[in-house]
């Protein structure tokens, strides 16, 4: 049974999550960096130059203008140019609010000012959340079978292998063009975005990122008519429902191909680390082996030599005196000394 995370695979995790979060605060830091500083370069010159323009407005009352105008600034712009302005909070609107806190996008444009209100968010985040995210398995669940159909097509039934290819790149394209191409070349319709930003707004809202600096059906570039910028409000809903769904199954669908490969890289090195233990133990056993065999070779060498220094020693070696005897008898002389005696052997 898989034990789940340890301490042993939450470390090395860490430190990656930690070197990729710095190296992108690095990336964001050098692109963005310079950018906001002249940004803020020409607003300060702007600023300067309008208050030389305009002398009968001081700081004080420039900084009181635009401290007031931030807090309701759509309402403001609309308002200098003579636009009609309809309440944020009438049921479209209420209805978009409630998609972006169900579904944790959350972009930050609309929130309650009222007590009473930011305890309904409260109340209704924590009921609907868990409902919202049950409704996306279950569209997730739909388009997994969806998918699996398609997966079954034979566009190229003589190559399994070229025609399963085919099959993922057939799903995959049809997911980027139904919710991420055709949408923004329609928010670039309405809202006059060019196609990038489209597709930007697209991944930073279906991902819940939810920057907030760009949103569907609030800018005053929509649909005028009342009526039909409803309709286009809940539709682009629908679609972030959708959407959110797709790209939910695609990242788990990465997510899961990063921690195969994680533990098909662990067990990798599990089993090399393994068996560079398991030779270090053979050669480990057969030095051990070689070593008691010298040793036992040592040991009886120096008992022979032990017995051999108890035994008679030879000390003025072997005499072979011959006589020619009269009946041809030779007599062979060794002499010993044993035991400081003086023995000779006659025979």
């Amino acid at each position: 049974m898989d034990p789940g995370p340890t301490w042993k695979k939450m470390l090395p995790l860490s430190i990656i999550v930690v070197i990729f979060l710095c190296t992108g605060a690095l990336v964001f830091s050098a692109i963005e960096g310079d950018p906001e500083l002249e940004r803020r370069q020409v607003l300060r010159e702007y600023l300067s130059r309008f208050l030389r323009n305009h002398t009968c407005i001081d700081s004080d009352e420039l900084h009181e203008l635009l401290s007031e105008v931030d807090t309701e600034i759509n309402f403001a712009l609309r308002m200098i140019r003579n636009k009609t302005v309809y309440t944020q909070w009438d049921f479209s609107g209420s209805f978009s609010f409630v998609i972006t806190v169900v579904t944790t996008i959350g972009y930050g444009n609309l929130a309650p000012r009222t007590g009473l209100g930011k305890v309904a968010v409260v109340v209704f985040a924590f009921i609907g959340i868990p409902i919202t995210m049950i409704m996306i398995s279950y569209i997730g669940q739909m388009l997994t079978r969806l998918s699996k159909r398609v997966n079954k097509c034979n566009l190229c039934s003589s190559k399994p292998m070229v025609n399963k290819v085919l099959n993922i790149m057939l799903i995959i394209t049809l997911g980027i063009t139904m919710l991420f191409g055709i949408p923004a070349f329609i928010f670039n319709q309405v809202e006059k975005w060019d196609f990038l930003e489209g597709l930007y707004y697209c991944f930073v809202t279906l991902s819940t990122i939810g920057f907030g600096d760009y949103i569907a059906a609030i800018s005053e570039n929509r649909l005028s008519d009342r009526g039909a910028g409803d309709v286009y409000r809940v539709v682009t809903y629908v679609w972030i429902l959708f959407g959110l769904s797709y790209l939910s199954l695609v990242i788990s669908y990465i997510t899961e191909v990063f921690i195969k490969k994680a533990e098909k890289m662990e067990n990798f090195t599990k089993n090399k680390f393994e068996n560079e233990i398991n030779k270090l133990q053979d050669e480990i056993t057969k030095t051990k082996r070689t070593v008691q065999q010298k040793a036992s070779t040592v040991k009886t060498s120096v008992n022979r030599k032990m017995r051999d220094s108890h035994s008679p020693k030879l000390t003025r070696g072997d005499a072979l005196d011959q006589k020619d005897g009269k009946n041809g008898v030779q007599l062979l002389k060794v002499t010993f000394i044993s035991e400081g005696r003086d023995n000779t052997i006659c025979s």
